[in-house]
């Protein structure tokens, strides 16, 4: 084998390699500022409720962004994707250690998910696309990619904290980190190589819009509705809740919460290689199941932290190999060349409810209690996703039995 081709043939894996390095570091641009929260109320004047906002609304610009990700991957392809995604988004994480009010926060969070929604609309599209019988598997490895983060950056976090003295060096220190990344993806995923080359590309025509926007297609958009406001309502206040429900400090709040990105791990890969293999409907009703009631304990549970980081975890797991597997179950139905379309728009409906998850579940908690406020954001609506799951899986076999 000459040098040249074996140079080719590593090209593809060291970007593969630097594009899980970025994604990591992308899962930790988002959790900076719910684990800090503590620390930029009274520096911002935050009240509780924008606060609870603030953890969370990056991801509404996610939501605008993803379905005009989608055409632009299909339009640009990985590449520029993914190295503009990085660039916005590390830009922006670097504000709130210079900001002035809360308003220039929440306004540059959104700018920040815009960046993180090209970036994820790139990324699921791309392994979405590299194989059909493990569809579940593939996009299941960004999902535990994501977990890694989520375990990494309350550690992080407060390790660059303890060792600089200053709340402020955690967002620096990420934003320098994503720039240098977007150089390498720039750098090593060069123009013909073997990921971009495979590429179909599509321009974006109403007949694809029409085909994807299907009435199964927007059920598993309902699924994502209700995985968008656990998810993030979960990431942005539980840090909170245990910091001053429980009253732990950083690192004790951090440990524990850290957990939950072990049970992303855990709800990636290996969950989706199960659910490639049992049926991906029925995963789904098991996992969402374990979700709801997941969620629910966690705000009703005593304060002990093995029973607390064992709910973390159980909860991590269970809605991350939610939002994997939808997104396998959407790119399951659509052709091959509308993936980054049927991507964009899951993530649009995902992002969309997520950015408001957190002030939802803080406003829940004012009316009737932490306790209660698990049911109303987590019981029950996991409850109606479960009927959901259970009508698709009818409606295949009804069509089944009819061919």
């Amino acid at each position: 084998m000459s040098d040249r081709t074996a140079a080719k043939q590593r090209l593809p894996v060291t970007a593969l390699c630097i594009i899980a390095v970025i994604y990591i570091l992308y899962v930790c641009d988002r959790v900076v500022v719910p684990i800090e929260l503590v620390e930029l109320r009274p520096v911002y004047h935050l009240s509780m409720s924008v606060a609870g906002l603030l953890g969370s609304v990056f991801t509404l610009g996610l939501a605008l962004m993803a379905i005009p990700a989608g055409i632009i991957v299909m339009r640009f392809g990985t590449r520029a994707s993914l190295v503009a995604g990085t660039v916005v988004f590390s830009l922006c994480v670097a504000y709130p250690a210079v900001g002035f009010t809360a308003f220039d926060l929440v306004i540059v969070e959104v700018f920040g998910g815009a960046g993180e929604g090209l970036y994820n609309v790139a990324l699921y599209s791309f392994l979405g696309r590299l194989t059909d019988k493990y569809r579940g598997t593939a996009t299941g490895l960004a999902a535990s990619l994501f977990g890694i983060g989520l375990f990494i950056a309350p550690l992080a976090v407060s390790g660059i904290v303890g060792a600089t003295g200053s709340w402020r060096a955690p967002f620096l220190t990420f934003a320098i980190t994503g720039l240098i990344g977007a150089y390498a993806i720039a750098l090593v995923l060069r123009k013909g190589s073997s990921i971009e080359s495979t590429e179909p590309r599509a321009p974006m025509t109403r007949d694809r819009l029409r085909r994807v926007l299907v009435p199964r297609n927007i059920a598993v958009c309902c699924i994502m509705v209700v995985a968008g406001l656990s998810q993030y309502s979960f990431l942005g206040v539980f840090t909170t809740y245990l910091r001053t429900v429980h009253h732990m400090d950083l690192a004790g709040a951090a440990a524990i919460f850290s957990l939950t990105g072990i049970g992303n791990i855990a709800g990636g890969m290996p969950c989706g290689y199960i659910a490639d293999i049992v049926g991906r409907k029925r995963y789904l009703v098991v996992a969402a199941i374990v979700a709801g009631a997941a969620g629910t304990v966690a705000f009703m549970a005593p304060t002990v932290p093995v029973l607390l980081g064992a709910i973390c975890f159980t909860f991590g797991t269970a809605v991350n190999s939610i939002y994997a597997n939808c997104y396998a179950l959407i790119q399951d139905q659509v052709k091959k060349e509308e993936i980054p379309l049927a991507t964009g728009l899951l993530a649009t409906i995902y992002f969309l409810m997520a950015a408001f998850s957190g002030y939802l579940l803080v406003t829940a908690e004012t009316a009737v209690g932490w306790g209660m406020a698990g049911v109303v954001v987590y019981a029950i609506p996991w409850t109606v996703a479960v009927i959901i799951i259970l009508a698709l899986i009818y409606t295949e076999r009804k069509a089944t039995a009819a061919s």
